[in-house]
This record gives structure tokens, C-alpha cells and sequence, in this order.
């Protein structure tokens, strides 16, 4: 003879599953809405063909065209028609002209964007004259360990990082009794540095400056100004060489207490496994 009661429980844990199934399928799809970078346009710029060396005078078979993604544009690029826009070839053209027979103030790495402030007699001589009508610039403090120790200079590409708690990010907390957790994220990729205190040429750049100014578009600068209030900014300097951007865009996070040496632990395994 069958037990009702048997049968009851049996549906009710299998209903309890489902439901479970399809809130882990909600929030996945939630997660994955919220942390989706949309695409962004491209735009054509001038860019080194070859490799530059400091000191050397530009020919025009050293310069060429690329694309970037439109958010990571600034006034210091060379900006050009697309592609298959009429103008392109002529655009092109005289945007070599202007820079043959220049002096390349430092290097300038093969596949680089070439700015008016990397060659002598630069025609850009008021900071003003840097900024876009679609960019702003914004000022940020510094102190020795955020600014690399003085290593980030006018022309520099930085990353920038953003260390907060979740309640101050805003972010769900992870269960009724749930400690706040600690989130560093890298918040905006390969953003320009056009100035060090007051200094914005290169060979005049600040010693132990105390602010950097950075050229992005307004939107950008209006999240800096907020994330200053949410935590702590970091930047992380890159190399001249590398100007990719990353889609998934790092983010850590650190558990209170004995769960940080777990984040390390992981990290160093991973470390090791790349190794090998």
C-alpha cells in the first residue's frame, strides 16, 4: 500500500530543486545583464608603422592608420575618416605631412598611436588645446604608491582601479548575515595621462606631483569623480607596447578575515599552474 505522506515529501523536494534551478538561472542571466559590456565603435587614428627611437626624424612609410574602440579616444589622438569614407586617403595623407620631418621627442612603439606631444615643435602649445569637445579633463590626487612612484608622465596609459566594500558599491550582500566584502575592479582600461601637477609637455613633466590629469569623455569623468567617493582609485601603469583592452575586466574579491589568505592561496596556484 502507498504512502501518501511518502509521495508528498518526495514532490516537495523535487519542487524545492526546481525552484532552486530556476532561481540560480535567474540570477545568472541577472549577473550576466548587469556585468555585459556592450560594443563599442571604432575609430580610424594615426599610429606608428614601425618601431620610432627617440630622436629620430619621422618619414612617412613610419606612420599608418588603425582602429581603437570610440571609448578609449582622446584629443591626443590623430583621428581619421573611416576606412571607407571618401576623404579617408586625403585626411591621411596630410595627417603624415604634418608629422614628417619632426624629431620623435621619445619612443614611440610600433603599433602606437602617434601623438602631437611624442615630436618636437608640437603645434598643440595650451594645455586647453588637449581636450576634446566630447572629452573633459579631470584631475585626481596622488601620492607615491597610487602614481607608481612618479613613473606615470604626460603620455602615459594607465588603468585604473577602484577598491571599495560591496555596501558602498552598492552591491547585494551575500546572505542575511553576510560580512561586507572588500571589491577591487578595474573600472576604465588604457586611459591617457595628459599632465602631472601643472606640467603637460614632455621634458618639463612634475617631480613628486601630487595630482595627474587624465582626458576622457564626460560621461568617464563623471564616474571618477563618484568612484572617489566610494573607495579608494589606484593606477596601474602600462606598458607603451600594449594598448589592448581587456572585455572581462579584472575584478577581485576579498572575504573577510581568515578568507583573504584563501584569495592568495588561489592566486598563487594559478601562478603556479601557468607556469607549468
Amino acid at each position: 500500500m502507498s504512502n501518501p505522506s511518502g509521495s508528498n515529501a518526495k514532490l516537495a523536494i523535487v519542487a524545492a530543486v526546481l525552484v532552486g534551478l530556476f532561481a540560480v538561472v535567474a540570477i545568472n542571466r541577472y549577473v550576466r545583464e548587469r556585468t555585459a559590456v556592450p560594443e563599442t565603435p571604432k575609430v580610424c587614428i594615426l599610429t606608428a608603422a614601425s618601431e620610432i627611437p627617440a630622436g629620430a626624424t619621422l618619414a612617412e612609410d613610419q606612420l599608418t592608420v588603425a582602429e581603437i574602440p570610440a571609448e578609449g579616444l582622446s584629443n591626443l589622438h590623430v583621428t581619421l575618416p573611416n576606412r571607407d569614407e571618401a576623404g579617408f586617403e586625403t585626411a591621411l595623407a596630410e595627417a603624415k605631412a604634418k608629422f614628417v620631418g619632426h624629431t620623435a621627442k621619445r619612443l614611440i612603439a610600433a603599433n602606437t598611436p602617434v601623438f602631437w606631444i611624442d615630436v618636437e615643435e608640437a603645434r598643440q602649445t595650451e594645455f586647453a588645446d588637449l581636450i576634446g569637445e566630447d572629452s573633459r579633463a579631470v584631475t585626481l590626487p596622488v601620492d607615491t604608491v597610487s602614481s607608481v612612484c612618479g613613473f606615470i608622465r604626460p603620455g602615459s596609459r594607465v588603468d585604473i582601479v577602484l577598491t571599495a566594500t560591496e555596501s558602498r558599491l552598492g552591491l547585494p550582500a551575500q546572505g542575511p548575515d553576510a560580512e561586507d566584502r572588500v571589491v577591487s575592479m578595474v573600472i576604465m582600461q588604457n586611459v591617457p595621462v595628459i599632465a602631472t601637477d601643472r606640467a603637460f609637455r614632455l621634458g618639463e613633466e612634475a617631480e613628486g606631483y601630487g595630482t595627474i590629469t587624465l582626458n576622457v569623455p564626460t560621461r568617464a569623468a563623471l564616474t571618477l569623480v563618484q568612484a572617489r567617493t566610494m573607495g579608494t582609485l589606484t593606477y596601474l601603469l602600462r606598458n607603451v607596447r600594449d594598448d589592448r583592452l581587456e572585455e572581462d575586466r579584472a575584478r577581485n574579491v576579498v572575504y573577510p578575515g581568515a578568507a583573504f589568505y584563501e584569495t592568495v592561496r588561489a592566486l598563487g596556484a594559478a601562478g603556479k599552474g601557468d607556469a607549468e
